[in-house]
């Protein structure tokens, strides 16, 4: 019976040669380099986000001596007041030193309404008082209100006292 055993091994043909079996390599990558650039662009990062500087708004408020104060005439004047609550108060100013009956104004129509007063008034000049229990952000949303109306941006910041809390209170806020 020839060629009936399959599983046997090769006799290799009688004339004494044995085939060599092929060793076969496995592929090795270096995987140092990888590493180090790794350790690099981690490096780089951390020390990037950790040493930039915070975000943070600048404002500038004036030291308050005497010889920097300037003179405006109060029927110029345009009083904001912000309460704790977020409640935004307008009241205008009269020439003899005294002040109009503060106005609630919805966040919504305020841009409008300052539009209103300036193209009355164009000397306008706003003193922005905000409570310091009041959030933040609804100081800069009154700011970018005030930036996006088409007026003159002649404005300074004044600490709420008080006697404005006390007109706020009596205006209902």
């Amino acid at each position: 019976m020839a060629g009936g055993g399959f599983d046997a091994p090769e006799t290799g043909g009688g004339r004494g040669k044995k085939k060599k079996s092929k060793v076969k390599t496995g592929v090795h990558i270096d995987m140092t380099p990888m590493v180090d650039v790794i350790m690099l662009l981690l490096t780089f990062f951390i020390l990037t986000t950790t040493l930039s500087a915070p975000q943070v708004m600048q404002i500038n408020l004036p030291r308050g001596k005497e010889e920097d104060k300037v003179k405006v005439d109060m029927g110029n004047v345009l009083f904001i007041r912000v309460s704790d609550k977020g409640n935004i108060y307008f009241s205008k100013g009269n020439s003899d030193g005294t002040e109009q009956r503060p106005e609630l104004i919805v966040f919504e129509k305020m841009k409008p309404k300052l539009e209103q007063i300036y193209n009355a008034n164009n000397d306008l000049m706003i003193l922005l008082k905000f409570d310091r229990k009041m959030k933040y952000e609804k100081m800069i949303d009154v700011l970018d209100e005030i930036n996006r109306s088409k007026i003159e941006r002649r404005y300074t910041f004044l600490p709420m006292e008080q006697p404005d809390k006390d007109i706020v209170i009596s205006a209902g806020g």
